[in-house]
């Protein structure tokens, strides 16, 4: 007896199966059509890397082969997954300085991180990201964030927050007013406070050498409520750098949605001043960026400057069918078209590809099943429509065309029911 063994996805991994699929795609076709309509042009890159590209990011080096796919190829060279789609455009603009700036591109893919499996969080994901390379600017950093404001307006939330700070701020005050050296490690742990609450932040702050004293300055000079010591005109212009960018992403119109929150200053070390976090109801994270002016010359000779956000698609997938915001049908079958024996297939196949020319979706039988078991089965799929032929019909050129949902009959010649089946099939979507 053979045993059979039950195969699952991989760990982190998952399937999508036709009616999610179908979903997931009309967040990818959105993110699409509104990236080109800000201008930005697609790019696609191998889904591995070389290991010496993605140990770059952040100066990451040997730790990360914990944090992703790594592997070596037949010729011993190291290899990884991509683990998101920013480092594949450095390589690429620090290759080819001939590209016109600013560079805008977008790029829409799966990424793959060894991260713990957990709600939301999976190893191999769908991300939509938007950089612009070679604009230093603050108009840069605004509309990559207003095309992501767009985009989660028009899948239908109203109550994501794009939380914006400035990492020089707290960087100066660690570095030259409280004198820290590990400032780095400081960071690091006041970017967990959402994660883990303030408590464990001071907790680990604690651990790294701090005391109780220091901790409070922090934590008052996060929230507002200290004067900064130390070079005041550099803190200036920074508060003046963001409340610009502040306004700038309100004249697109979405100023309501950004919030500045200087306990945001994201773990990498490539993230130079602005950094970016896309926030969901009760603060899921979803998306996030920043400026990351010194990645291209570390990659290449090319000193450009560059910035970027991106959205985890089927994070945000996951929501929307939580929230039931989809507005789709679970599948788009439309129309099936029968046939009432084998001597018409060649007429049936004539009219399913007259009705495909008109952009209309349908099927015909494959397994040679007689007039009732292609009914069951076009029920069974959730068909919107039947057509019927056979030889009486072809010879009249009069056709029955069934309403699977209204259980319901008409006779039509084939041009009444393109015409009918043009105004009734094309369906409408929030998305």
């Amino acid at each position: 007896m053979v045993n059979r063994m039950k195969f699952q996805p991989p760990k982190g991994t998952r399937d999508f199966l036709p009616e999610e699929a179908v979903e997931l795609q009309k967040i990818i076709d959105l993110f699409r059509a509104t990236a080109e309509k800000y201008g930005f042009e697609p790019l696609i890159t191998p889904a591995f890397e070389s290991f010496e590209l993605l140990a770059a990011k952040g100066g990451l080096g040997e730790a990360v082969k914990d944090e992703i796919y790594y592997f070596k190829d037949k010729s011993d060279r190291e290899l990884g997954l991509r683990f998101d789609l920013t480092m594949p455009l450095a390589r690429i603009i620090a290759s080819n300085p001939q590209i016109p700036k600013p560079f805008k591109r977008y790029a829409i893919d799966k990424v793959w991180r060894y991260d713990n499996p957990q709600a939301l969080r999976y190893r191999e994901f769908w991300q939509g990201d938007i950089d612009i390379v070679g604009a230093s600017g603050l108009d840069a950093d605004a509309e990559v964030i207003a095309i992501i404001c767009e985009v989660l307006k028009e899948l239908g939330f109203d109550d994501f927050k794009i939380r914006i700070s400035d990492r020089r701020l707290i960087q100066e005050f660690l570095k030259e007013t409280m004198s820290i050296k590990n400032w780095m490690d400081i960071t690091t742990s006041l970017d967990k406070k959402d994660k883990i609450g303030e408590e464990k932040v001071k907790d680990e702050l604690k651990l790294k050498g701090l005391d109780d004293k220091q901790i409070r300055q922090i934590f008052d000079f996060l929230m507002g409520d200290i004067t900064f010591v130390g070079s005041e005109k550099f803190k200036d212009t920074l508060d003046a750098d963001l409340k610009n960018l502040i306004e700038k992403v309100g004249e697109y119109g979405f100023g309501k949605y950004i919030e500045k929150d200087l306990f945001l200053v994201r773990g990498l070390e490539y993230y130079t001043s602005f950094v970016f976090e896309v926030t969901l109801g009760a603060k899921v994270s979803c998306g996030g960026g920043g400026r990351y002016d010194n990645l291209i010359k570390l990659v290449g000779d090319q000193d450009l400057p560059a910035t970027g956000i991106s959205l985890g698609l089927d994070r945000i997938f996951e929501i929307m069918k939580e929230k039931k915001m989809f507005d789709l049908p679970k599948t788009k079958l439309e129309v099936f078209v029968a046939n009432t024996d084998a001597e018409v297939k060649n007429e049936t196949l004539s009219i399913v590809q007259n009705l495909r020319s008109n952009n209309i979706i349908c099927q015909m039988d494959l397994m040679g099943r007689n007039l009732a078991k292609q009914l069951d089965y076009a029920d069974k799929c959730g068909f919107d429509y039947v057509v019927i032929v056979g030889k009486e019909e072809i010879k009249k050129k009069k056709f029955k065309l069934k309403d699977m949902k209204k259980r319901s009959e008409k006779t039509m010649s084939l041009k009444q029911i393109k015409d009918f089946l043009t105004r009734n099939t094309c369906r409408k979507s929030k998305i």
